[in-house]
């Protein structure tokens, strides 16, 4: 049966060529058409036309336009950036992480990189202002010195650690307990969380794996996790995993659950995860956590699952759908009747005050569920 061609937008032919570049370095086939409007006798515009399946890459393409030029565009959006992100804090779950991420890695062909950050001092002087004044110190030389002091210590023990942590890997891959590929690792002064989302805006990985604390050592306190502050300003995949859960890689898995928000991001976001992963054999369940449910809402989400089962076939799709009233109370029993093994999440980007008072639905999966949770950006 032939492809069928679907409008993608409709553009002065400046833009419209510029837009067919960019499309076809992703392998985007375009057909460019004369666009006349009915009350005009002459083409005022040109029809930017694709096939139907190209749509959601399409789409991705287009909502990122205004970040990536033309040249490099094609290496961001293709969905194997490159590398794969381990934050790493040498905890006694530092190597579970990095035997997870080099899994991810080694199936994704991706190159490891393990990031690890240590915080610039606050200087406490070990003289008091009067001592310092007695013994003729200039006290501000006095902080300076010692903050130059601690923060080379910190960074001296830092490294240490981090050799450890080398060293210990290499062990691990001569055993065949973690897979025998090359990696980098970069240490840098700040804050984690900080630096984490400036490695992922200077140089964009394919994939962020962090493992999170058990849903037990969690607590209340959605302001002061590493991940949950990374989530929020991502702009590249964030898969977290809880520090005991026996990761099953995505090939393997069996059971997914996929929470949408019904409106065009769904389209992208299952490109994305379909094709990092290689379109896997899965069982999708779609859940959608829009409040407003229409009278067509029902049927929306049929016609949204039976788009993905045409666009991927390898994935089996069904659905349901809570009351937003008991949406967490039901989601959490069909999850635990399901056998869940991942859940994939649109997430949307929200500052510190919306947080506290109104956690997205990723936070509040990251901290009170005990499963791997994949966060990817919209």
């Amino acid at each position: 049966m032939e492809e069928r061609y679907i409008t993608l937008s409709i553009h002065t032919s400046e833009h419209a060529m510029a837009l067919k570049k960019i499309l076809e370095a992703h392998g985007i086939g375009v057909k460019l058409q004369k666009y006349v409007a009915s009350s005009a006798p002459i083409a005022v515009g040109i029809r930017v036309m694709i096939y139907e399946k190209d749509l959601p890459l399409a789409l991705k393409v287009t909502e990122s336009m205004e970040h990536l030029s033309v040249y490099n565009s094609g290496n961001i959006l293709s969905g194997k950036k490159g590398e794969l992100l381990l934050p790493v804090d040498f905890n006694e779950y530092s190597i579970c992480a990095c035997k997870a991420g080099f899994d991810i890695a080694a199936h994704l062909h991706l190159q490891p990189v393990l990031l690890h950050a240590y915080p610039t001092p606050v200087f406490s002087p070990s003289f008091s202002l009067d001592e310092a004044s007695n013994l003729g110190i200039d006290n501000s030389l006095e902080e300076e010195y010692n903050e130059v002091e601690i923060s080379n210590d910190l960074q001296k023990q830092g490294k240490k650690r981090m050799k450890e942590l080398i060293t210990k890997i290499h062990e691990e891959q001569e055993k065949g307990i973690i897979p025998d590929m090359t990696f980098n690792a970069h240490m840098e002064d700040g804050v984690a969380e900080d630096v984490i989302k400036e490695y992922c805006r200077m140089t964009p990985p394919a994939l962020v794996v962090m493992v999170t604390r058990a849903k037990e050592k969690k607590g209340e306190q959605l302001i002061g996790s590493v991940t949950a502050e990374v989530l929020d300003d991502s702009k590249v995949p964030v898969l977290s995993i809880p520090e005991n859960c026996n990761f099953t890689l995505i090939k393997h898995l069996k059971e997914v659950i996929y929470l949408c928000n019904m409106d065009q991001h769904d389209l992208i976001c299952m490109d994305t995860f379909m094709r990092m992963f290689e379109y896997p054999e899965v069982n999708i369940t779609l859940i959608p956590i829009h409040e407003k449910q229409d009278k067509n809402f029902k049927g929306k989400l049929i016609h949204l699952r039976d788009y993905f089962s045409k666009t991927y076939p390898t994935a089996h799709y069904t659905t349901a759908h809570f009351p937003a009233k008991t949406f967490m109370a039901d989601f959490n029993n069909y999850e635990s009747q399901r056998g869940a093994e991942l859940i994939i999440v649109p997430n949307r980007r929200k500052n510190a005050f919306m947080r506290l008072f109104n956690p997205g639905i990723a936070h509040r999966l990251l901290f009170e569920r005990d499963l791997p949770l994949l966060a990817l950006p919209v």
